[in-house]
């Protein structure tokens, strides 16, 4: 924390506009229940620091909204609250304020203190409260208006902000020489290596084999989950609409309508807004049709759907859903269904012979490496292997019959090993490795690599300080997750 706060202090408080605005739609969030142990109105308390709900809800939408960016970056999906739970999101957003906290009760013990000019000073520098290159009380005011706060809590923000960055001033900021040597050991290390890979063995599977595994993981191979439902349909009506319809619902949500942070003109996406208009009209019908469903004046047409029959989301609703509930209309395909479930249906379990072919590709891949393991575990030790020179972990080498990535993964196994010898097991293949010499060379650090060191001494310095700060400031933590 500490690292990433030095390298970027200036900018510290211009991020809680961000988690502040998100804030506002915050509900978009399932926040999950909470109690707390004493204080309705702290999650924790340091030393004499508190920390407050909206201070954590805050520093957990932030967190929760990068985790959000990097999976619809990676995977393609929005990050979802029970999968924010299991990655633990809820404590990371508390120990940053623990962390920050425990820094401000030093700085203050320390006798640091901020002025009111130091605030507005601070204040003046944000580029995004100034117009033509001075600081504007409009935007500020306006900023403040978005994010719901009050000048005096944002300020107060800006306070505590400062007290950490003093702290962050007072940390050295240069490598010792003997820091240097110790920092770039790693990199000038070179291990003269040699390797065998095993990747061709020989498999006998019998029927027998594919029976026990079919035993051991049918769990692995369910037929598509069923539900017997009530179901109505809603579909969108591809009707003529007044222009002058769609210029007014342009007009109310042209902000979703937007290029590079510029409004979209009308006439260049009318068929989009077109579209978007007759969406919501169906589900405006859709909405009336659930209320005369829930009140028993309509019925739906009674069916069994399958798992590949609906989107993710409706299947969501549909297993955390009773039976008997009704479903509000939820959009699939090009129309909107409202679901009533009658009955969940037991999932089956697909037979050994319904699923004999997969079954031997599945058996397949974990026999070979298993093979592969054994025969790497019984050549460890009397390999003579390729010699292939020195390595280093720096240095990305080719390696024949290897590609970036394995070559990547061999060299971490070596260099994080202290063993001579041992294997890096792939899939389809396993290395086995020896080091024969070893030897340190002499290395100039480029400017890059020194900020990197830097980086690494100020993450030592961070864990230490905070470690004697935690047994300084008594932390009380009164946040508990409901069961």
């Amino acid at each position: 924390m500490i690292t990433w706060m030095q390298k970027h202090k200036k900018y510290l408080i211009v991020t809680v506009w961000i988690s502040s605005i998100a804030f506002i739609a915050a509900t978009m969030v399932g926040w999950g229940a909470y109690n707390f142990s004493s204080s309705a109105s702290n999650v924790a308390k340091v030393g004499n620091i508190d920390i407050s709900i909206n201070d954590f809800q805050r520093q957990y939408q932030d967190i929760y909204n990068r985790y959000n960016e990097q999976y619809q970056k990676v995977l393609n999906q929005n990050l979802d609250e029970e999968q924010a739970k299991k990655m633990g999101l809820e404590n990371e957003a508390l120990q940053i304020l623990i962390d920050r906290a425990l820094l401000e009760n030093f700085a203050i013990d320390s006798g640091i203190r901020i002025s009111n000019e130091d605030i507005a000073i601070e204040l003046q520098s944000f580029d995004i409260f100034k117009e033509n290159g001075k600081f504007s009380r409009e935007r500020y005011e306006e900023f403040l208006r978005q994010s719901r706060m009050r000048a005096a809590d944002f300020e107060n923000l800006i306070k505590k902000d400062l007290f950490i960055k003093k702290i962050i001033d007072s940390l050295p900021s240069m490598l010792t020489p003997l820091e240097q040597e110790l920092f770039t050991l790693p990199n000038r290390l070179e291990d003269r290596i040699s390797i065998e890979i095993i990747n061709n063995v020989r498999l006998n599977i019998t029927n027998d084999d594919l029976q026990k595994y079919y035993n051991e993981n049918k769990d692995n191979y369910k037929k598509d989950r069923e539900f017997e439902v009530e179901i109505i349909e809603t579909k969108i009506e591809n009707k003529e609409i007044v222009e002058s319809e769609l210029v007014a619902y342009y007009d109310v949500n042209k902000s979703n309508y937007t290029k590079d942070g510029e409004i979209l003109d009308f006439n260049n996406i009318k068929d989009e807004v077109k579209k978007d208009y007759q969406k919501r009209e169906a589900q405006k019908d859709a909405l009336k049709t659930y209320n005369d469903f829930k009140a028993n004046k309509i019925n739906g047409d009674k069916i069994t759907i399958s798992e590949v029959d609906i989107n993710n989301e409706i299947l969501n609703a549909l297993n955390t859903a009773k039976e008997g509930d009704i479903i509000k209309p939820m959009f699939n395909g090009d129309k909107f269904v409202t679901i009533k479930i009658l009955k969940k249906l037991p999932q089956q379990t697909k037979s050994f012979d319904e699923v004999k072919n997969i079954l031997k590709l599945d058996y397949e891949k974990t026999a070979k490496q298993d093979a592969i393991k054994k025969e790497a575990e019984s050549k460890l030790n009397v390999f003579k292997g390729q010699d292939i020179g020195f390595i280093s972990i720096d240095k990305t080498r080719q390696i024949k019959n290897l590609n970036e990535f394995e070559v990547q993964q061999l060299l971490n196994k070596i260099f994080t090993s202290d063993s001579r010898n041992g294997y890096l097991l792939l899939p389809n293949k396993a290395i086995l490795y020896k080091i024969t010499e070893q030897r340190i060379v002499n290395k100039k650090i480029d400017n890059k690599e020194l900020e990197v060191f830097k980086n690494i001494k100020y993450n030592l310095m961070e864990r230490a300080i905070l470690d004697f700060l935690s047994k300084e400031y008594k932390i009380i933590n009164n946040l508990k997750k409901d069961s």
